[in-house]
């Protein structure tokens, strides 16, 4: 097998596509710096012969380039029983395997993986690492001091070998010779307990390894490192090359400096717009001023003419006037004379019903002082007689508790005698029907049976046949009926009475007299009511300072010639009275109606007058806005004055409309605000695209500069060598 080319595509740092060629006969040497890459291809090259093209191990995974989402690509050209073979692979992302012979394609997908086996004389599943993979020696990197691992058949056939070896060996004499020698050797190096003994060449070994693999660790990490950073730096170079390419640069500029000239010229196209746009509003404002100049002079001669006319209605107006406001007052003298004869009758007619009111109040004043002095005389009777009922009372009266202390009394004397009845003897006296009326008991007759007790001594007579003394024993009970007796005797004393009915009997007559008394005094109210509380004088004064007061209103109200005696008849009076105020009330009416003719009159006199002077007032405003009108602009300057003003109010509009046309055309030039606001967008993205650009790059060169040292500092040179010999 002869390898004649080798090509990778997204592998490791090779992100685009490398070949190696001129591989051939005889040896071929691969030389490259230290990290540029000379294990990647070796790895891509076991791969591509060795493994599955759909395999995802964590060798396979290793292929792919850091920061890219690209397929692992890998193409092997080589010869092998005379013929030339290609085989393509694609891992991780879009896999796939092509083995073409002589130009031709004899195998696709896992039937290329097993067809590359078969041409190689490899069975399927050999494993790359086994030295028997290849008819030569095949040492990966790293790996020339690591102990070869032998396949099971090479493992069968070392253990034959060696087992016939030492059944040679140790055979006799020679054997013993042999395992003496082992033994004093193996004792220098190890303990008893089968430990490595110090200061041996086994403890030394171990320690040696121990070494190595501490450097070997720190070694790997650095190479890992040194493998990120210049990984990291390859693509930063790519960046700054595509940051830094000249063309798209200058492409950039030229779009900015396009943006820009067109903004340029997009503002000058505003302002020219703009120019002529205030231009526009100055000849607007100068045609409005002409337009209103000559409008205002237009609107002065239409006013003076409209004032003219004003003033001659407003003279016949003042005139009219003037002779409404004489008529009115001819009237209004009228009115008032009517008025002047009316209330001269009014007067008179107020006077005599003032006449028949006196002579009705003085006849009606002269019965109150009759019926006065009748009630007067009635409320004295009253009152004397109200006088004696108290004075009655008060003789005859028999206070409450004297009736109970009479009662009282009585009541001891009954309960004594009570109790001297129950302890004296009982006598029982029957009477035949022949001995009625002859038996007297007590000085009373007895004609029937008679209980008696015997308090006091008891005489019974019997006719003159025989009399009868019972004698009761001594008793304290007599004692207390001669103190209940006594007590009885002071308490009717007291009251003035002699028994307890005729006290009884005096105060039934007390309340007699009492309810008359009241009924008196209601009598008295009804004809004398009582004065409101509080008041100095009683009823009778009232009545008696009523009818003096009767009596001088009828003295003062009387006329010559009557008296109280002599007035004429009430219904004469009130009738005298009742026409008189008929009369007066027809002249009031009469009065209201021509004062209300004169007030009208009046008012309107006053609103002529009024209406003359606001005509008045009027005509000399409206003089006064002619003179200022006239001296304005005179009649004789006028005409000439508005075929001027005319005349330049025309010139003003004409270039008023050239302008606003011309405004029009360049306003349409400029673009719309959108594509203004998009323009000035693109300027800004430009720059803001340019500015970036240059800032990562300069940031970019930095990092490139920083790796770049990191790369130097680590040593780079020699790693790869000193990872393999360690």
């Amino acid at each position: 097998m002869i390898i004649t080319h080798l090509a990778v595509s997204g592998v490791g740092r090779f992100r685009t596509r490398h070949v190696v060629r001129g591989l051939g006969a005889g040896l071929n040497l691969l030389c490259a710096p230290n990290e540029a890459g000379k294990s990647t291809l070796f790895r891509a090259l076991t791969l591509a012969l060795f493994a599955r093209h759909g395999s995802k191990t964590e060798e396979i995974r290793r292929l792919e380039s850091l920061g890219a989402e690209l397929p692992a690509c890998i193409e092997v050209g080589f010869q092998r029983g005379g013929a030339a073979y290609l085989l393509k692979k694609s891992f991780l992302r879009a896999t796939g395997a092509k083995l073409f012979k002589n130009g031709a394609l004899v195998a696709d997908g896992r039937a290329a993986d097993e067809a590359v086996w078969t041409a190689l004389d490899l069975t399927p599943g050999t494993s790359a690492a086994e030295e028997a993979a290849f008819g030569l020696l095949w040492v990966r990197q790293g790996q020339s001091f690591e102990p070869a691992a032998p396949s099971d058949g090479t493992r069968a056939l070392l253990s034959r070998v060696i087992e016939a070896e030492v059944g040679e060996v140790l055979g006799g004499e020679r054997g013993e010779r042999v395992l003496k020698s082992v033994t004093d050797r193996l004792a220098l190096d190890e303990t008893a307990k089968g430990q490595p003994k110090a200061g041996g060449a086994w403890k030394a070994a171990l320690d040696r390894r121990a070494e190595a693999e501490t450097t070997l660790a720190a070694l790997r990490a650095t190479l890992a490192g040194l493998e990120a950073d210049r990984t990291a730096l390859a693509d930063k170079l790519r960046e700054r090359d595509m940051l830094a390419d000249p063309a798209e640069i200058a492409r950039q500029k030229a779009d900015r400096d396009a943006a820009l000239a067109e903004r340029d010229r997009t503002v000058k196209a505003e302002q020219a717009a703009q120019q002529a746009e205030t231009e526009v509003a100055q000849r607007e404002l100068a045609f409005d001023r002409a337009r209103k100049s000559h409008e205002e002079l237009v609107g002065l001669d239409q006013r003076i003419a409209k004032t003219r006319d004003k003033i001659a209605t407003l003279t016949r107006r003042v005139a009219e006037q003037a002779d409404a406001r004489a008529a009115q007052s001819a009237r209004l003298a009228s009115h008032e004379q009517a008025f002047g004869a009316l209330a001269t009758q009014l007067a008179e007619a107020e006077r005599a019903v003032d006449r028949a009111r006196r002579h009705e109040i003085a006849a009606r004043e002269a019965e109150r002082v009759a019926e006065l002095s009748t009630r007067l005389a009635k409320a004295r009777e009253l009152r004397e007689a109200i006088a004696r009922i108290k004075h009655l009372i008060t003789t005859i009266t028999v206070p409450a508790e004297a009736v109970a202390a009479i009662e009282a009394a009585m009541q001891a004397l009954d309960a004594a005698r009570a109790r001297a009845e129950a302890k004296a003897p009982r006598v029982r006296i029957t009477v035949a029907p022949a001995g009625r009326g002859r038996v007297i008991c007590a000085g009373e007759s007895v004609d029937a049976t008679r209980d008696v007790a015997a308090v006091v001594p008891l005489t019974v007579a019997v006719g003159d046949l025989a009399t009868i003394e019972v004698m009761p024993a001594a008793s304290d009970d007599a004692a207390a009926i001669d103190v209940a007796r006594q007590a009885l005797d002071k308490a009717l004393h007291d009251a003035g009475v002699g028994s307890l009915a005729e006290a009884h009997e005096r105060r039934a007559k007390v309340s007699d007299l009492q309810t008359e008394g009241r009924g008196l005094a209601a009598e008295l109210a009804a004809i004398a009511p009582a004065p409101a509380k509080g008041a100095k004088e009683d009823a009778i004064a009232a009545l008696e300072r009523a009818l003096a007061e009767a009596q001088a209103s009828l003295d003062a109200g009387v006329e010559a010639g009557l008296d109280g005696t002599a007035l004429p008849d009430r219904d004469a009076l009130v009738r005298a009275r009742v026409e008189a105020e008929a009369a007066r009330d027809r002249l009031r009416r009469a009065h209201a109606d021509a004062q209300s003719a004169v007030l009208a009159a009046r008012s309107e006199t006053e609103a002529e007058t009024l209406r003359l002077q606001a005509a008045q007032l009027d005509l000399a405003d409206q003089q006064g806005k002619l003179a200022e009108d006239l001296a304005i602009c005179p009649d004789d300057r006028r005409v000439d004055r508005l075929a001027r003003l005319a005349a330049d109010a025309a010139q003003a509009r004409a270039a008023f409309e050239a302008a606003a046309t011309k405004a029009k055309e360049l306003r349409a030039q400029v673009p719309s605000a959108d594509s203004r606001v998009a323009l000035d967008a693109r300027v800004k993205r430009l720059v803001q695209a340019i500015d970036g650009r240059e800032e990562r790059l300069a940031e970019v060169e930095r990092e490139i500069a920083n790796l770049q040292g990191r790369v130097a500092t680590r040593g780079g040179e020699g790693l790869g060598e000193r990872e393999a010999e360690t």
